[in-house]
């Protein structure tokens, strides 16, 4: 049977083990800019999670959403349907583990090398205007 004592020093050790991942992982924040009309309006999911919803094209979300820093699937969808259904766009992007800096990640129209209009994303160090 466990003591009190025990129990809190079980308690106390997992507070400190808690405590010491959330101070190793680093977030940023990040801002949506849907810089693409051929787009309409979309959602972002990041792994998995609704992160902006309804932006509209040729705006850019006011509020930065905070983002850990490493590797992030990123899902872009037409507002109305859930990921996998008609996806805009999906990719990978990588958030610097840099925490004075913030960041913007922009869906736009770019070209490919067939000079063919395809739609992007990238992320960008600060806000975009």
């Amino acid at each position: 049977m466990r003591t009190p004592k025990t129990l809190k020093a079980l308690l106390l050790s997992a507070l400190v083990a808690t405590s010491a991942l959330a101070v190793t992982a680093s977030a940023a924040p990040v801002y949506f800019e849907n810089d693409s009309g051929a787009s309409g309006v979309v959602d972002v999911y990041v792994d998995g999670q609704l992160v902006f919803n309804d932006v509209f094209a040729a705006s850019t979300m006011m509020f930065p959403k905070e983002i850990s820093s490493g590797s992030h699937e990123v899902v872009v969808t037409p507002f109305y349907l859930a990921p996998g259904e008609a996806d805009v766009l999906r990719t990978t992007i990588n958030v610097p583990a840099d925490e004075n800096s913030s960041y913007t990640l922009a869906l736009a129209t770019t070209q490919n090398d067939l000079e063919q209009d395809v739609l992007g994303l990238s992320l960008d160090e600060g806000y975009a205007e």
